[in-house]
């Protein structure tokens, strides 16, 4: 995928773990947050194209809009795959916004990244009293394809619409207890980074033979500990159970603090 266009005003740029927002087509800017317009782009099939649905435009828009200093990407026409091409092709305007809570469906981690109940937007349901709801986003990307070297791209993701607290249950332990289950997934994408990094996955041929192994044995270790957290706390309810869990969480973080997202 090809990303073009132009530059009217380039501010430092964002941390890859900042958050930058997606406007849909249908939906508006706050003019009220004093939007700042950065710049307007196109991202179109580059003829060589083999990984372009929608969700990797987005993060190529998202790539661009942190290049310049932007926290928005509002898109102004999406052309969707067709007979001509089965890419998603987008054009979109960069913006900086006072703040894009209205627009944010999601968080990367990092040490900055604290989680607060404001962020669980999900409707609460009976069956638990909070939800955490998160995933490992792995991409490879096709950076210099012409002499097949490309870079894999692991971001532990936490999504705001679909978690959720219910009312009368929200106090600091049990949002403690939805912290370690992000900051496990950070653990398990610093394995998983590792474990590409040793695997020299940096290839298409090497990505569809390999990856998806990988991938497998890794999520499978995380949802072993998910699943002993789990139990073994009560669902975050038992917090004396809860604070081993703290102290080797912290310190399996430390042993692979060279492949943090915050660095790697």
């Amino acid at each position: 995928m090809k990303v073009k266009g132009d530059t009217v005003t380039s501010l430092q740029p964002l941390k890859k773990t900042e958050t930058v927002v997606i406007v849909e087509e249908n939906k508006n800017l706050d003019s009220s947050q004093n939007p700042v317009k950065l710049g307007e782009f196109d991202i179109k099939d580059g003829g060589f194209s083999i990984d372009c649905d929608y969700e990797r435009v987005k993060n190529l828009a998202k790539n661009k809009a942190r290049s310049i200093g932007g926290n928005t990407v509002k898109i102004i026409a999406h052309k969707l795959p067709s007979a001509w091409s089965t890419c998603h092709q987008i054009k979109f305007e960069v913006y900086k916004m006072d703040n894009i809570a209205e627009f944010q469906e999601d968080i990367i981690w990092s040490t900055d990244n604290k989680l607060t109940w404001d962020n669980f937007k999900g409707v609460p349901k009976v069956d638990k009293s909070s939800f955490f709801c998160g995933y490992i986003d792995v991409q490879f990307n096709d950076v210099k394809f012409l002499n097949g070297k490309g870079e894999v791209s692991i971001i532990p993701i936490f999504l705001l619409p679909c978690s959720y607290v219910q009312p009368l249950k929200k106090d600091k332990y049990l949002l403690e207890y939805n912290q370690l289950k992000f900051d496990l997934l950070e653990f398990y994408s610093r394995k998983m980074r590792k474990e590409f990094a040793a695997s020299e996955i940096d290839t298409n041929e090497k990505w569809q033979k390999f990856a998806k192994s990988i991938y497998d044995k890794i999520y499978a270790e995380h949802d072993t500990d998910i699943f002993n957290l789990e139990t073994e706390t009560n669902f975050g309810e038992d917090y004396s159970a809860l604070l081993p869990w703290k102290f080797k969480v912290e310190n399996d973080l430390k042993t692979l603090t060279e492949f943090s997202t915050e660095i790697y």
